[in-house]
């Protein structure tokens, strides 16, 4: 789904009325004082890679330069806290996510990761870092600037720039 959200403003509409990812994307933007047009393109869990990529590249030529903020999280499996039973995968794919972040996904990772399980985990980040690993032309810079497990969520946050 693609909705263009505004020219000159994050959002023209209240980000609580937009779905949560959607809607941190407009406050995030608008946190940083962005105020070019903005474009949102959100992504089904159960999209394949084949789809998630070819979009990706669509995505980056949408204009001469695009910019990506791509949202989701590693898995929700990540730690018991009363709430959550650890699985023992949820370290290992998080492992995975954090150095495919850190490396502009050079060895794959993304593509490969399996549909079944990260649901089972609660990745919700799949089908987004699918996308933007179609994305990355150019991009020769990749760094991982944040990965921690917060209330048995591991969060993530990385640049991809050229």
């Amino acid at each position: 789904m693609s909705t263009r959200l505004g020219q000159g403003r994050p959002a023209e509409a209240p980000a609580s009325s937009l779905p949560m990812a959607l809607g941190i994307g407009a406050w995030l933007l608008e946190q940083a004082g962005w105020m070019g047009p903005v474009r949102a393109y959100e992504v089904d869990d159960a999209r394949s890679w084949p789809t998630n990529g070819e979009d990706g590249v669509h995505l980056a030529g949408w204009a001469d330069r695009v910019g990506l903020l791509v949202l989701g999280n590693g898995s929700t499996r990540a730690g018991a806290d009363g709430a959550r039973h650890s699985y023992p995968q949820a370290e290992e794919i998080d492992a995975g996510i954090a150095a495919a972040l850190a490396s502009g996904d050079a060895d794959g990772f993304f593509p490969n990761m399996d549909a079944g399980l990260a649901r089972e985990l609660g990745v919700s980040g799949r089908s987004p870092w699918q996308l933007l690993d179609g994305a990355d032309w150019d991009l020769t810079t990749h760094r991982l600037l944040y990965a921690e497990t917060v209330d048995g969520v591991s969060c993530f946050v990385a640049a991809w720039s050229p």
